[in-house]
């Protein structure tokens, strides 16, 4: 007689990502055109007279799970996101691998970045990691990072240096 087929056992390092309330579907809105993907793979290049010229600048917050000083700048994420609206774009990563922490010379966690689009000295990268409603998210383009900061900081701080008025 066969075994029954048991499921697979859910992960004991990270529990399974929940989108939190509020703010899923924020990132669909503030987009630069072309970014938006269709579930078949393809862009939507109808929005380009929609969002054409709006470039927002991106907030990636580096962070890990097992890190105490990274376990609530999430939230705080989170927070920020909602006030911004779509002044301002906001990324997760959350343990990222070792070739984004080698990439961008990250040696604390949590590490806040601050990118903006620029077409003249910008580098043509990817910036992937989660929306703050937990969405998957890869913003393609010439970004070039402006303030990066490390550790724990308040909310007023992330606010004032790298929110959307920190030139």
């Amino acid at each position: 007689m066969p075994e029954p087929a048991v499921p697979e056992p859910e992960s004991p390092v990270r529990p399974p990502r929940v989108p939190s309330r509020g703010s899923a579907g924020r990132a669909d809105r503030v987009l630069p055109a072309g970014q938006r993907d269709h579930p078949d793979g393809s862009r939507d290049p109808s929005l380009g007279a929609e969002l054409g010229a709006e470039r927002v600048p991106v907030l990636v917050l580096v962070s890990a799970d097992w890190a105490a000083p990274s376990r609530p700048a999430p939230t705080l994420l989170r927070e920020l996101s909602r006030r911004w609206g779509t002044s301002m774009q906001c990324l997760l990563v959350e343990d990222p691998a070792d070739a984004v922490l080698d990439r961008w010379e990250i040696q604390h966690l949590p590490t806040w970045l601050r990118f903006v689009a620029d077409d003249e000295d910008g580098e043509e990268i990817a910036l992937h990691g989660l929306t703050p409603g937990g969405e998957e998210l890869a913003l393609d383009g010439p970004w070039r990072l402006t303030h990066r900061r490390s550790g724990a900081l308040p909310k007023h701080v992330v606010d004032a240096q790298l929110g959307p008025e920190a030139g």
